[in-house]
């Protein structure tokens, strides 16, 4: 009886083979949410956070992939009660990014601010506003008021580096966030950002997943030219593998002209009855898409594509190819730069 293919390998692919990797160096992922798992959390979605059958076995899976993929080092957002635990196994192999977010639109502003000073007294590096179009019914507006006291609290602790999703991909503006009296256009994502960034001009600004708008680069070019601030990560692994890889000059252009800018990070999710392949297929085309010049048919399922009759039922994947000195920058250099900053 025939079997459907599972979503991490839909083509077959043998993930040993590596000769196409380029760089031989370490790496560290900038964007990742590495968790205390639980039989009960969703396969989508926040984990519940409480309840029984903690355990840690997830991380470590994920971590030791990351790990025989070069990876030395991932900032993770958690809830702030698994930060001690992590810590505890982990130590240094993990960086903390706190996570400034509201349950629902009703929760007051001082629930998020006191949840925010349990998460700066353990010593995150990074703060984080998720600010999709979808959070708009919880009141995640980037630029809301209790926000911005929020990047000022985490600015007074000594975090330099603010992190923010806006934003979310093109396909998803034609259907999910079709309504945009409801949800804004894709542009209207963006007003905010400008504004935090012009508010808080020395702190580092960090669009996730290549700034929610790799079907663009002539935008992300102008972002980068008029904050000298703002960086950009490369999270995202489908995303970035169907959307970077149809304007892969354009994004290698992008990437040259400002090297010192681009973060790597793969967004990777721990959850519970993960296998140990999931987290392998992105770390093999989050590297492939960047340093190698592979071009085939992505080996992970993506339901946002939509394939042309007759043709691939998965995106294309072709690989940047950047160069050596770019790609020490965006798979290490970059990172260690920002995490050293001083505290002020």
């Amino acid at each position: 009886m025939a079997t459907n293919p599972p979503e991490y390998n839909v083509t077959g692919i043998d993930y040993a083979d590596r000769r196409h990797f380029a760089y031989p160096g370490p790496i560290i992922d900038f964007h990742a949410h590495v968790m205390v798992t639980r039989p009960g959390d969703p396969p989508t979605g926040p984990p519940l956070g409480t309840g029984p059958g903690a355990s840690l076995q997830q991380a470590e899976t994920m971590l030791d992939v990351g790990s025989d993929f070069g990876v030395i080092q991932t900032v993770t957002m958690c809830p702030v009660d698994d930060v001690e635990p992590l810590r505890e196994r982990f130590g240094d192999r993990l960086v903390f990014n706190a996570m400034i977010n509201k349950k629902t639109v009703d929760e007051p502003d001082d629930t998020a601010l006191a949840n925010l000073e349990r998460y700066l007294a353990l010593g995150p590096k990074v703060v984080k506003l998720w600010s999709a179009p979808r959070g708009r019914e919880r009141g995640l507006f980037i630029d809301a008021p209790w926000r911005i006291e929020a990047v000022r609290r985490a600015r007074s602790a000594g975090v330099r580096i603010v992190m923010v999703h806006v934003a979310d991909p093109d396909a998803w503006f034609r259907t999910v966030y079709a309504d945009a009296a409801k949800f804004g256009t894709k542009a209207d994502q963006y007003v905010g950002l400008e504004k935090m960034m012009s508010l808080f001009p020395d702190l580092i600004w960090i669009g996730a997943h290549m700034a929610g708008d790799s079907e663009h680069p002539d935008h992300l070019h102008r972002l980068l030219e008029e904050y000298p601030q703002f960086h950009i990560d490369t999270s995202a692994t489908k995303w970035q593998v169907r959307e970077v890889s149809p304007r892969a000059e354009a994004h290698y252009r992008l990437m040259c002209r400002f090297p010192d800018r681009f973060l790597f990070g793969t967004d990777l999710v721990t959850r519970h009855h993960l296998t140990r392949e999931h987290y392998v297929s992105r770390y093999w085309c989050q590297r492939t898409l960047w340093e190698s010049t592979w071009t085939g048919p992505s080996p992970i399922a993506d339901a946002d594509f939509t394939p042309a009759e007759g043709g691939q039922t998965t995106p294309k994947l072709h690989g940047l190819g950047l160069p050596d000195d770019v790609l020490s920058l965006v798979y290490r250099g970059n990172a260690e730069r920002l995490l050293s900053l001083p505290v002020v």
